[in-house]
């Protein structure tokens, strides 16, 4: 390692002093290594802070040129989409947005983006489940929905229990009963809101 290497590779990228030295004795003064390994230890720590897959953290981390910062951020804010299509991306169209609510109404404020969006072709596989567990309201299609820890229990149940046709099925299944399993954790209740 030489003093112009450090220098040339302090150039090439933003990267605090110490880190520069540890990755320059590291690589023996290998330059375009040691900003291959910086880029990938970045791509990790999005992953590891964001639960994503290493392509959606690369592509955020190229996107927000190199900003940790804001590829996290951008993607805690990503629209959950649980659905039986291959590449979900959203876009406006019909369907249910789920959420957790706290006792007193309020939306539960995280990190990450806390509803998932569902839609309505998909929702139809378990329509009739959430139906079946509103107990005070018949279920609205163009409304409010509102379920307890119980009725939340005995959707996830329900769901676990249908028959799977595909593997496509069993994949929204899967992430379906994730998503609600995360939520009752901690929520009061959870919301189902038709936007027909």
């Amino acid at each position: 390692m030489t003093l112009d290497n450090l220098k040339i590779l302090r150039e090439k990228i933003a990267i605090p002093l110490a880190v520069a030295i540890q990755l320059l004795k590291q690589h023996n003064g290998d330059i375009d290594l040691c900003i291959q390994e910086f880029h990938q230890s970045n791509i990790l720590e999005i992953v590891n802070q964001t639960d994503c897959d290493k392509s959606i953290a690369q592509t955020y981390y190229q996107k927000n040129q190199y900003d940790i910062d804001k590829a996290i951020h951008e993607i805690n804010n990503l629209q959950v989409i649980i659905t039986t299509r291959d590449n979900p991306k959203p876009r406006n169209e019909i369907g249910f947005i789920l959420w957790p609510e706290k006792e007193n109404g309020e939306y539960y404020k995280t990190v990450k983006r806390n509803d998932a969006f569902i839609p309505t072709s998909d929702f139809d596989y378990v329509k009739n489940i959430f139906a079946n567990a509103c107990e005070e309201e018949p279920f609205d299609s163009c409304g409010h929905n509102y379920y307890n820890k119980e009725a939340i229990n005995r959707i996830i149940q329900n769901i676990s229990n249908l028959p799977t046709i595909n593997g496509t099925i069993e994949r929204f299944k899967a992430e379906l009963i994730e998503w609600l399993e995360d939520k009752r954790n901690y929520a009061y209740c959870l919301v189902v809101y038709g936007n027909l």
